[in-house]
């Protein structure tokens, strides 16, 4: 609905003007005012499209009521129209422009010129808006630009500290009895650190610029993290509930977009209880949609199903409101100005699934939104555990070790010399140039740091391929978005592992790698 703002002292000349614009726009609110004052309060409160100002308002300056709605924050944005007989004062036509106002319009007002005024007005308006809007949105991606690069620092060092968590902890587990109370508690402490690092993981992906990878992924924990994170933020007044099924199958997802669609629905949840407060409820559970169940317009096809479903008890859409709920420029009075954005990435990120998102609501009882994501037909669940039985490749060779953190150096050493290798460790990657080139036949191996002052673990390998070409290298990164296969192929790395890794894992890279050279 468009809102016209009339200030006018002369009530035939409101009649007359409230119906030519009740004629002209369908939807439009024609709001009187019978003097500036009251037109200078009403635009403060109504926010109106556009206001029609009759220069003829006798108690107050018009000129004074157009520089008054210019001057104030929330009202200089609204276009005014003068009305009065421009021909023949053009002296007042310059000083409504000086004042601000946007154009003249002649009295007798003229139906078909005034059509042609406000549908110009209302278009720069709209323009103007747009511009407004696109401008808040570049703002917004320049900052989540500036979160994720800082994000991606902070997983950097999260990950330098847990490795030597990690590590330890499975150095440990193997020197005590499998049935022993500690090592049934190494074995939660390893637990709790696999949590840390799958939610590292997820920053780092939030952080990464390049295109997500979509592999097979069970998200029930991914879920659960995310509530757990969002519980944090919540005031206690908004009950969280969740039903997760554990036994759902995995779909072809990326964790940090299906990070975001939570997010992002349960953001909104929130915003709409946060003035009375409520519950907010989210279900995951496997669904079996035959065709009679798509009558009811879901746009997808029989099969087995995820579905994710976030309820909230707020306040919750008019039927006419939910038709545009997915469209970013929508807004109503009493929405949070984000929801639209938000709902339209969510909805995004699901139809590249090849899913579909559907909404129920009711101002009475809340909203409910359904997401339906396509199984896979995978039963694999990739979980590797600790075992005293788990083969664990060793060897005797030298390995020449660089990494500028001393507690994950010191780790790794221990590590090494575990799994039966001579091991000389280095802080830096220009000492351990050195050491190389004085004795470059006595290592078999080299394992070095990508991200090190002075010298990186890239340009360190270009000198030791200068040195001796023949080399076996691995590459460790913590988090380096420029780090990848591709750009390190001219460097005939053996190897690229990311930080933190596990003692099965890296035994048998570093073996594959070994065994390559023979």
């Amino acid at each position: 609905m468009k809102k016209i703002l009339v200030i006018s002292n002369n009530n035939d000349d409101l009649n007359t003007i409230s119906a030519f614009l009740e004629d002209l726009i369908p939807d439009c609110l024609v709001i009187p005012a019978q003097s500036g004052v009251l037109g200078i309060e009403s635009t403060k409160v109504e926010s109106p499209e556009m206001v029609l100002l009759d220069f003829e308002i006798g108690e107050i300056d018009p000129y004074e009521v157009c520089r008054t709605l210019k001057s104030e924050e929330n009202t200089k944005q609204i276009p005014v129209l003068l009305m009065t007989d421009i021909q023949s004062d053009p002296k007042s036509y310059v000083k409504g422009l000086e004042a601000g106002a946007t154009g003249f319009l002649g009295k007798p007002v003229d139906k078909a010129e005034l059509a042609v005024q406000v549908d110009m007005v209302l278009r720069i308006r709209s323009l103007e808006k747009e511009k407004a809007e696109l401008k808040r949105q570049l703002q917004q991606a320049q900052k989540m630009e500036s979160i994720g690069t800082l994000a991606g620092g902070i997983a950097h060092e999260f990950n330098n500290i847990l490795f030597p968590i990690i590590g330890y902890t499975e150095m440990c587990m193997y020197d005590v009895p499998e049935n022993s109370k500690t090592r049934k508690n190494l074995v939660s402490v390893l637990k709790a650190a696999d949590r840390a690092k799958d939610l590292i993981q997820q920053i780092q992906n939030f952080s990464a610029k390049e295109e997500h990878q979509r592999k097979p992924l069970k998200i029930q924990y991914i879920i659960k993290e995310t509530l757990k994170l969002l519980r944090a933020s919540l005031p206690a007044t908004i009950a969280v509930r969740y039903e997760i099924d554990n036994t759902c199958g995995a779909v072809a997802a990326d964790p940090s977009e299906i990070q975001q669609v939570l997010m992002n629905l349960c953001t909104n949840a929130y915003q709409v209880m946060e003035e009375k407060g409520g519950e907010l409820e989210v279900t995951l559970q496997e669904v079996d949609l035959a065709a009679d169940d798509l009558s009811f317009g879901v746009d997808l096809n029989p099969g087995r199903y995820l579905k994710l479903m976030v309820k909230d008890t707020g306040p919750g859409f008019e039927q006419t409101e939910v038709k545009h709920i997915f469209d970013p420029q929508y807004r109503t009075n009493d929405r949070n100005e984000g929801a639209g954005l938000g709902l339209n990435i969510v909805h995004e990120i699901i139809r590249s699934y090849k899913g579909m998102i559907c909404i129920s609501s009711d101002p009475d009882h809340g909203t409910t939104i359904d997401v339906y994501l396509p199984l896979m037909d995978t039963q694999s669940n990739n979980v590797s555990e600790i075992s005293n039985e788990t083969h664990i490749p060793h060897g005797t060779e030298t390995i020449l070790l660089i990494d500028d953190e001393e507690d994950v150096l010191e780790m790794m050493h221990s590590m090494l010399e575990r799994l039966g290798y001579q091991v000389i460790s280095m802080l830096n990657g220009v000492k351990a140039l050195e050491i190389f080139q004085k004795t470059s036949k006595t290592f078999d191996l080299v394992i070095t740091d990508q991200t090190m002052p002075k010298m990186t673990g890239m340009e360190l390998i270009r000198e030791l391929r200068l040195i001796r070409s023949d080399i076996p290298i691995i590459l460790c990164t913590g988090f380096n978005e420029k780090i990848t296969e591709d750009n390190t192929r001219h460097l005939e790395i053996g190897a690229l592992i990311g930080k933190p890794v596990r003692i099965p894992e890296i035994a048998e890279i570093i073996r594959e790698v070994l065994d390559q050279k023979i």
